[in-house]
């Protein structure tokens, strides 16, 4: 303070110098000196001037105050004018000069005669302006005049402290927010504290997101728009936070929040900014489900802001928990129903019913081994909650997918939802590979895009999965969509197909149910096996056979239906020989 003080008294001295001309008139030389005279007044300074002389290489100059023994000397000053600085106020000097000559080289000991001039106190403002109009603020800064400052205005931040629910024992988000006007006294910390409730830190971990932030500064110029995340937790009852900038995720700022004795306290500091003034600010910040309501009761929040230079700011908020329905209602019959969605009472809203879509699985025909569409329905009630993801998986069968190309239109789909009513068709989007291909579904009257699902071959099926659109509530107002894939799916040979649907809610709730198809074939082939052994030929089904082998027939049995034959035949060869034979009166051959 005392340097402080010293600088603006000296820096308020202006000085202006009357001197005292002499009658006499001197030619310049090295003998006798001509008189000084004064130009140039300024503050602790002026400019000394004399005659000039071409014999004359330079001059000294020397002064001394008045009743002062000692001189003071400027040397080797060249031409006709000196300035001389860092005078001192209120002071009579005495100046001489004397000359060197060049000619001779000699150094003559004349000097001129004395003349004197007197400094005299000028009042200057705190930006060194004489008789000018800067002044201090109240916070220590020279401002108006030509400064082109401002003065600083009184400590006053704007501050808030709110809370969502007023319903006593319920979780809440909590936000505090503080601005101020432009030249107000900076702040250095802020400090929150209420005298009841408490944050939930249980089951938190570093880099949590707990909550958001905006940052405004230097009058607008800069705004921040920020994530608070945990940064460490310091106890089970302490953690800080970090502010992370959503653009360039460097951390803007850290604070602590931490539950007491009473209730809860929260901890701002600011960053220094090489001065104490701001140019207008604001911070907003909300935690999002950490604090607690007390029971029913007074709830006290204070805000203690601190500036810069000392100053204190308070202020208190307070809020009246009290048993409220779930839409602030006092004594209202409003509830949370088994979706989490506050309904009845004020709310005009109706409770949801439980989950329960209906789902069905049909095919075109159950033929073993044929091509078949197939269409799977499902819909909801209104107030049901909404349905997120959906699985539809089989058993057996499988997809053509080896015969699809991209842009192949394989089927169709109807949807109502609410008051909206699309058709739209199934297009291939891309192959994933023989086994998997993505489908879109196209509206028909305008083209837009309204979602996509996955079909795949899988071990022992097929699967199709579809996920719905978000629309920013958990309850539907009745639903209804019906897919029909045409000539894709492949029936299994002769068995039970199952198709199993397993649908999701937005809420967790699970559906699952089964469709089964007895896959059975038209005609039941039949088969046959015959062995025989025949003599030179031997003629089967119409066809004669001359050597032996396996041989197969292919036709019909009497229902109609394939019939395959088989005959193993072997063929013998038939022999011939001559006897000759002599014999009386008889001979019997061959019987």
């Amino acid at each position: 303070m005392t340097k402080r003080l010293l600088n603006f008294f000296f820096a308020s001295l202006m000085i202006t110098f009357l001197i005292a001309f002499s009658s006499k008139s001197y030619s310049q030389n090295c003998d006798n000196p001509d008189s000084l005279y004064v130009t140039n007044l300024s503050n602790f300074s002026t400019t000394l001037n004399w005659s000039s002389d071409s014999a004359v290489d330079h001059y000294r100059i020397r002064y001394k105050e008045v009743g002062q023994t000692s001189w003071s000397f400027k040397h080797s000053v060249t031409g006709v004018s000196k300035e001389i600085n860092n005078l001192n106020s209120s002071t009579n000097y005495i100046w001489q000069i004397k000359a060197f000559c060049t000619s001779t080289n000699q150094v003559y000991s004349n000097w001129s005669i004395v003349d004197s001039f007197t400094t005299t106190n000028y009042v200057v403002d705190c930006h060194n302006t004489p008789n000018g109009l800067a002044f201090l603020d109240s916070c220590g800064n020279c401002v108006g005049g030509l400064t082109g400052n401002s003065p600083c205005i009184s400590f006053s931040p704007n501050v808030s402290m709110n809370i969502s629910s007023l319903a006593c024992d319920s979780i809440s988000d909590f936000s505090f927010s503080f601005s101020q006007d432009p030249n107000e006294p900076d702040v250095s910390s802020a400090v929150f504290t209420s005298d009841g409730g408490n944050f939930d830190f249980s089951n938190l971990n570093p880099n949590d997101v707990i909550g958001t932030s905006v940052n405004i500064a230097g009058g607008g110029l800069l705004s921040v728009t920020t994530t608070l995340m945990v940064d460490f937790i310091i106890s089970t009852n302490k953690i800080s936070v970090k502010s992370v900038d959503n653009t360039s995720g460097q951390i803007y700022s850290t604070f602590t929040v931490e539950n007491t004795s009473n209730g809860i306290l929260i901890i701002v500091t600011s960053l220094p900014d090489n001065n104490n003034v701001t140019s207008g600010n604001s911070q907003t910040a909300t935690l999002n489900g950490l604090f607690k309501n007390p029971s029913p009761s007074i709830l006290n929040f204070t805000s203690t802001i601190n500036s810069e230079l000392g100053d204190v700011d308070v202020q208190n908020f307070s809020y009246n928990i009290q048993c409220v329905d779930c839409n602030g209602d006092i004594g209202g019959n409003a509830f949370i129903d088994s979706c989490g969605n506050c309904v009845s009472g004020l709310t005009g809203n109706s409770p949801c019913i439980a989950f329960s879509p209906f789902v069905n699985v049909s095919l075109s025909n159950t033929n073993c081994d044929s091509i078949s569409d197939l269409v799977i329905t499902v819909s909801q009630d209104p107030n049901e909650p909404d349905m997120s993801t959906s699985l539809f998986a089989s058993n057996a069968g499988y997809f053509n997918i080896s015969s699809l190309n991209v842009g192949d239109t394989i089927g169709s789909a109807s949807m109502v939802a609410g008051n909206f009513n699309f058709n739209t068709v199934l297009i291939v989007s891309s192959i994933i590979s023989t086994n998997q291909a993505i489908i879109q579904s196209i509206n028909i009257s305008n083209g837009l895009f309204l979602g996509t699902f996955t079909i795949s071959n899988i071990s022992g099926g097929i699967s199709i999965f579809g996920q719905s659109v978000p629309d920013n509530n958990n309850v539907t107002s009745g639903n209804n969509q019906t897919v029909i894939f045409n000539n894709i799916f492949v029936n299994p040979s002769s068995t039970t197909l199952v198709f199993t649907s397993t649908i999701n809610s937005e809420l967790g709730d699970v559906d699952i149910q089964s469709f089964p198809f007895n896959i059975s074939c038209l005609c039941s082939p039949s088969t046959s096996t015959t062995t025989h052994t025949a003599c030179d030929t031997y003629t089967w089904n119409g066809q004669t056979y001359t050597t032996s082998g396996t041989y197969t027939w292919l036709g019909t049995n009497s229902a109609g239906c394939d019939s395959t034959a088989t005959l193993n035949l072997t063929i013998t060869n038939s022999s011939t020989s001559t006897t000759t034979h002599t014999a009386c009166d008889t001979y019997t051959w061959n019987g």
